[in-house]
Formats: structure tokens, C-alpha cells, sequence
């Protein structure tokens, strides 16, 4: 199914009826505790070029913690600019993401270190190269749900070599809009610059944060350079709750946005009107094992979403994130885990939802055949949405899970229709109040958690009473053998017509 464009527009995406999970006065608490933690906490900022501009404006430093005033934090906001098109070598293929619409765009993401070969009807995990890189962008070209394309893996050079080789991939294989994630080279730049001729063709993410409230030097120097140059690019802070965060909802969520609110402050006082994509992704850890990352969960499903809502209220577009499956494999339970995400992702309105496509084990490992199945899935998607304008989002969530597995071959039993409804209910339900005591009292701890100079043992510590409320989800495992031997068929079909 074609994407649904809006009349008279001539750029790609679905557009929906935003579903919020909070209010605007919930997102004001928010705003307001990320301004106290910017003010009375600061950023951890060691980049001689960024204390400079900090300072030159009226920010303080002390202990290497630059303490931002609030009215710099709310100036660069406004500043920040709203609408941002993404070309594409085919123009049918431009995007335009604008901070107070609900175009939905879908994209690959990652950088993952293996690849899965299916063969003889199971997986071969394998280290990834060059050609995995060329055979992966030459699928989502060939797949129509897949809007732009992030590189999934990285190519097997040496890294002077790697910017370069890269863009020079992209460029051949795909007429998509081309987001290059971060560069090993910054000093490449000027030869990327050249070497697609227009600027507006590629984006980059800069996961310039460290949490908890701090910049990375190194990225923060690709950071301004990619401002300097007027590339949109995405700010990318991704905490886990439970140890680099509290595992608070409103925690989390405050310290996601104070992070991603000092980085877009700093592109605005190195060129107002910056072209920043608010990329927060307050995933959960597993403090039941071993604190790995909890990438499609219900609790995480529930805070990525949330983030939304805060990119809308600033009118800020949002670089939404995904479809990151914990599964090792492509398996029932990762249909079920993604096809949720994606679901309550597409319906908060994020513009850019990027590694939507291809990830499984967490950010590790990527799948041609995952692709795929991900791109038909999101066209189920489309559909579901499209169908009925005044949608009933619980409705969608539960077919669309029994349509996906469906698809491949796996009917849901009653206990799996069970399983559904209860990562439904946790993902609507909200575990804690917005009320200022609360983010006061969130506010306080990140403090002393910074302070203390060992935050993850305090994050860690006071976590134990959200243990015991429930805001980790734990439910059951939905199994059955997929079929797909006709997804293999149709990726040969694919890489075979390339004639190499």
C-alpha cells in the first residue's frame, strides 16, 4: 500500500491524529524540572568551543559543570527551527518533518556489529562487512515502507576510509534520503559535502549526551561542526532507566529532556535556527538480571512514546525511535514486541521514527529478512490507521499484533491474546503522578546522584521501590515457528537483480 500523502503535498509519510499520553500540564512539570536541573546541576561540558559560547551568553562554570540560565534554554527553543525537509536523489522520496504535525515517517537505524544469514531454514550469525552494508541498502530501496535509510551496519575498512566508503554506498544504492548517523572522521566532512553535492540529500545523529547530564567531548566538536554546516541532525540521548537514570517515568523522561535541551541550546548559540531533531530514548534496564537494556517492553514502549508529547509541546520535530527488538532472532516474539512499538510510536505523532526496520538483539545485530518482515508489518500498520481516522488506539494494538504474527504463519491462542491485552493495559497505564512534589522530588535525586560522583549506585539503590510497584513489566513469551521461506525468496529475488 502506497503511503498516504496530504493533498496538495508533495512529500511521502503517514499522517495520523495524534494519540497524547500527557497533558500539556504534564509537559509543562516537565519543562519546568529540566530548566531546575539545567540551572541548579548543569552539564557536564569539557569542549573549549562549547564552555566559550556557554559562557559568552551568561552560563556559569564551576567543577566542570556548566550551569545554563533558563531564559537561554527557552530562547534557543523558539529559535530552534520547526520544519525541516529531508531530500532525497528522487524527489518522490523528499520529507518534510514539522514539529506540530503527526507525518510519520519510517527508517532503518543502528550500527550493528553481526548480521543474520538465513540458511536451510535457520540463522547464521556472522561478523558484518562491506557487502552486508550494500545488500541491506538495496533492499529498503527496493521496500516501500521504508522512508529514508540510516546505515544498519558499518563497512569493513580502515577508519580513515569509512565516512568516505559509506556515502559512497548510500549514494549508489539508494534515491531515499540518506541519514549518515555520526561520522568516525569529522575532518571528512568538507569531502562528504562534495562528494553528494547538495547538503539537503543526508542527516546526521549525534549522541552527543553521556548520562547522566553531560556532553562527550569528541561528539560535541562533530555536533558543531554539523551546525556550522546547516545539516539537520538528531540529538540523540538514550539513558537506561535504573542506572543511568532514575527508574522513574518522570525521572527519566526530565532527565532526557534537560539533556537533549543543553545540546539544542548549544547548536542554537552556534547558529539560531538550528535544524534539530529531539531524539530521546528513555529505555529501562533489567534489574531483574543483568541490567541489559529493555529496548521493546512495554515500560520503554510507554517512555519513548511519552517523548512525543514533549517534542510537540516545544514544536520540535522528533526523531522517533522504534521496532528494537530484544530478541536475538526473528521469532513471534519479536513480530509481537516491534509491531506494539511501532504502533504506539506511529500514534504519538514522532515525524522520524528511525531504526524502525532490521534490529533485533537490542542494537547488535541486524537481519536481511527482518527487514522484510518489518516493512510488511508497517504497511499492515498504515492500513490499520488509515482505516478508520477516529481510531480507537487499544483496537489497533490488538489486531495488530494477531494480523502480524498472522502474516507468518502463527494464530494467536487465547493465552496469547491475553498476553497482548496486559502489554496493552501496562503501556496506557500510568505508574506514577505528574505532580510537581513528584518531579521535585526526581530533581533531587539526579542531583545527588550527580554529586554523589557515583550515580549508577544510586540510581541503582532507589530503585527498589519501583521494583515493587511494578514499573518493570514482566509477562510471558509469545511462541510459534514463522514462515519464511517466501520472505528469502523475495530478499534473493532483490539482491539477484543487481546482477552482483
Amino acid at each position: 500500500m502506497q503511503n498516504r500523502k496530504p493533498k496538495n503535498s508533495p512529500f511521502r509519510g503517514l499522517d495520523i491524529q495524534r494519540h497524547s499520553f500527557l497533558s500539556d500540564k504534564d509537559c509543562r512539570l516537565i519543562h519546568e524540572g529540566s530548566c531546575q536541573l539545567l540551572e541548579e546541576v548543569g552539564i557536564g561540558v569539557t569542549h573549549a568551543g562549547a564552555v566559550k559560547l556557554f559562557e559568552k551568553e551568561g552560563a556559569t562554570k564551576q567543577n566542570g559543570r556548566m550551569f545554563i540560565p533558563r531564559k537561554i534554554v527557552e530562547r534557543s527553543i523558539q529559535q530552534t527551527e520547526k520544519n525541516i525537509v529531508l531530500k532525497a536523489l528522487d524527489s518522490t522520496n523528499n520529507l518534510e518533518i514539522e514539529g506540530k504535525n503527526s507525518r510519520v515517517h519510517y527508517g532503518t537505524g543502528g550500527q550493528a556489529l553481526y548480521v543474520l544469514d538465513y540458511k536451510d531454514g535457520a540463522f547464521e550469525k556472522k561478523a558484518a562487512v562491506t557487502q552486508d552494508l550494500i545488500d541491506i541498502v538495496r533492499i529498503c530501496e527496493n521496500l516501500e515502507n521504508v522512508d529514508f535509510i540510516t546505515r544498519p551496519v558499518e563497512p569493513n575498512v580502515q577508519d580513515e576510509d569509512m565516512d568516505l566508503t559509506k556515502t559512497r554506498i548510500f549514494l549508489e544504492n539508494t534515491s531515499k534520503h540518506i541519514n549518515l548517523a555520526n561520522l568516525i572522521q569529522i575532518e571528512k566532512l568538507p569531502e562528504i559535502i562534495s562528494m553528494v553535492q547538495n547538503k539537503e540529500l543526508i542527516s546526521f545523529i549525534a549522541c552527543v549526551l553521556v548520562s547522566p547530564l553531560s556532553m562527550a567531548e569528541s561528539t560535541t566538536e562533530k555536533f558543531i561542526r554539523f551546525i556550522q554546516e546547516d545539516i539537520p541532525v538528531a540529538i540523540s540521548s538514550c539513558p537506561q532507566a535504573g542506572t543511568t537514570a532514575p527508574l522513574s517515568e518522570v525521572g527519566e523522561l526530565m532527565q532526557v529532556n534537560a539533556e537533549v535541551l543543553s545540546a539544542l541550546t548549544l547548536a542554537n548559540l552556534v547558529r539560531p535556527g538550528a535544524k534539530i531533531l529531539y531524539r530521546g530514548i528513555p529505555i529501562t534496564s533489567n534489574l531483574h538480571t543483568n541490567v541489559s537494556p529493555r529496548w521493546c517492553q512495554p515500560d520503554s514502549i510507554r517512555r519513548i512514546a511519552i517523548v512525543s508529547d514533549m517534542t510537540h509541546f516545544y514544536g520540535i520535530p522528533c526523531c522517533g525511535t522504534a521496532g528494537v527488538s530484544d530478541e536475538k532472532e526473528p521469532n513471534p516474539q519479536a513480530i509481537a514486541e516491534k509491531t506494539l512499538s511501532w504502533i504506539f510510536e506511529t500514534a504519538s505523532g514522532a515525524q522520524f521514527i528511525n531504526s524502525a526496520l532490521g534490529m533485533l538483539e537490542q542494537v547488535l545485530t541486524v537481519c536481511p529478512e527482518q527487514y522484510i518482515i518489518d516493512a510488511m508489518v508497517i504497511g499492515r500498520i498504515k492500513q490499520l490507521f488509515l482505516k478508520s481516522p477516529d481510531y480507537n488506539l487499544r483496537d489497533i494494538a490488538r489486531t495488530g499484533v494477531e494480523e502480524a504474527l498472522s502474516m507468518f504463519g502463527v494464530q494467536m491462542d487465547s493465552a496469547m491474546k491475553e498476553e497482548v491485552s496486559s502489554r496493552i493495559n501496562f503501556i496506557f497505564s500510568g505508574q506514577e503522578e505528574y505532580s510537581a512534589d513528584h518531579v521535585q522530588a526526581q530533581a533531587d535525586l539526579i542531583k545527588k546522584a550527580i554529586i554523589s560522583g557515583k550515580s549508577s549506585n544510586v540510581f541503582l539503590k532507589t530503585s527498589r521501590s519501583g521494583l515493587r510497584r511494578g514499573w518493570l513489566y514482566s509477562g510471558k513469551r509469545f511462541e510459534g515457528r514463522l514462515e519464511l521461506e517466501d520472505l528469502h525468496l523475495f530478499k534473493t529475488e532483490i539482491l539477484d537483480s543487481y546482477g552482483n
